[in-house]
């Protein structure tokens, strides 16, 4: 055993030197094996998968979200139906309908922007965590009038337009006027939220005034929040049945916040996976590098292994020499990979936000299989080197 260990040791030993005297080529094999894409693709997967989360279950997971799930187009969810959702129901403690569409935002003749006019009631803002910076939101007595609430990057542009105060402004959105009675806090963007909308760039207005002004307005969304108590399951069952009997024609469907957090992870596991996948292909070519760097160290100690062949040494030792130099070569890629992937993973949080990581599953993955690759492209090299005549090896380089 003892034995065993001083000729390993001896094999790494002389491994690390053949490689530090070929440093320029040994670069070239660590650069090329890529674990950095496989870390920061993956972890930035794991991270993104985290922060929708993390997003989605700031508004609650005692949220309901019944969407028109197809079918009879012409059919469409009444707005009176869906105002009634709330007190009809003793599973559902708020709720509001929301009637989006796109448009542009004048005022005063210049364009503030264009995006989201969305109409919803005053329960939106308390379901949707918005916070007002100045003046007010919109309130359920202001049904049918032209008031709007606008977000932070509509009121900059205000200002920009020449109004100081964005509550003296008035907007024209496709041809009506709208006095403007509240300004948004900046809000960071809830991609994965269930309700969709960028809220810094979007108008909000009363939803019966967005049904009467909209072209073929029509409800896609209700945003519910469950009675306390109330298991959110058993709110989104009876949501649907409400529904079912009020509007039989139209296919709607209730899920709960709980329900679409499973259904996004499921998502963006699939998406984690796939970065994983097109990740791993650059450890496919990594692996090709090291075999042909290898190849070359091969073809240049040929007589180097004929001398070693020649004092005793067996075909074994030859083929544990190479093999260990390929480990070597790509457990040190794979080490440079971890620190150049975790520094892209960085960026790639810090650029959009979020909370930095870097996933654990990444790091064994990409280690395990770097060492994976240095032993399967290693063992053609190990095994070429080891079948050299060592006759025909002394004979010339």
């Amino acid at each position: 055993m003892k034995h065993t260990s001083a000729v390993f040791v001896d094999s790494l030993r002389e491994a690390l030197r053949c490689l530090l005297r070929a440093r320029l080529r040994s670069m070239l094999g660590i650069v090329g094996i890529g674990i950095a894409s496989v870390i920061a693709m993956v972890s930035a997967g794991e991270i993104a998968k985290a922060e929708a989360r993390r997003q989605f279950e700031a508004l609650g997971t005692d949220i309901v979200t019944v969407r028109v799930a197809g079918g009879n187009r012409s059919a469409k969810m009444q707005l009176d139906d869906a105002l009634a959702l709330a007190g009809s129901l003793p599973e559902i403690s708020a709720a509001s309908p929301v009637v989006t569409g796109a448009a542009g935002f004048l005022h005063a003749g210049r364009s503030v922007g264009s995006g989201s006019m969305t109409g919803v009631t005053e329960a939106y803002a308390d379901l949707a965590k918005l916070e007002v910076a100045r003046g007010r939101f919109l309130s359920d007595l202001d049904a049918g009038r032209f008031w709007c609430v606008v977000g932070a990057k509509v009121a900059d542009a205000i200002r920009k337009a020449g109004t100081l105060d964005p509550l003296a402004a008035e907007l024209e959105i496709g041809g009506h006027f709208y006095r403007v009675v509240g300004v948004l806090e900046r809000r960071e963007e809830a991609y994965g939220s269930p309700l969709n909308v960028r809220a810094d760039e979007a108008v909000f207005v009363p939803v019966a005034t967005a049904w009467r002004v909209t072209r073929n307005a029509r409800i896609e969304t209700i945003i519910a929040r469950a009675a306390p108590g109330v298991h959110h399951e058993d709110a989104a069952t009876a949501v649907a049945a409400w529904f079912k009997k009020r509007t039989p024609r139209v296919g709607l469907k209730a899920v709960s916040a709980k329900q679409l957090i499973a259904q996004m992870e499921a998502q963006l596991g699939v998406m984690t996976l796939l970065l994983g996948a097109i990740g791993s292909i650059s450890l496919i070519v990594g692996g090709i590098g090291v075999m042909n760097v290898m190849l070359i160290s091969v073809s240049e100690r040929r007589r180097e292994i004929g001398v070693r062949r020649a004092l005793g040494a067996s075909r074994g030792d030859i083929r544990r020499q190479f093999l260990i130099e390929s480990v070597i070569l790509t457990l040190t890629g794979g080490l440079v990979g971890l620190a150049v992937g975790s520094a892209a993973t960085w960026g790639i949080c810090d650029y959009s936000g979020w909370e930095f990581f870097v996933s654990t599953l990444s790091v064994v993955i990409g280690l395990g299989v770097s060492s994976a690759v240095g032993v399967f492209f290693g063992l053609q090299p190990a095994h070429q080197a080891s079948r050299l005549d060592p006759i025909v090896a002394l004979q010339g380089e």
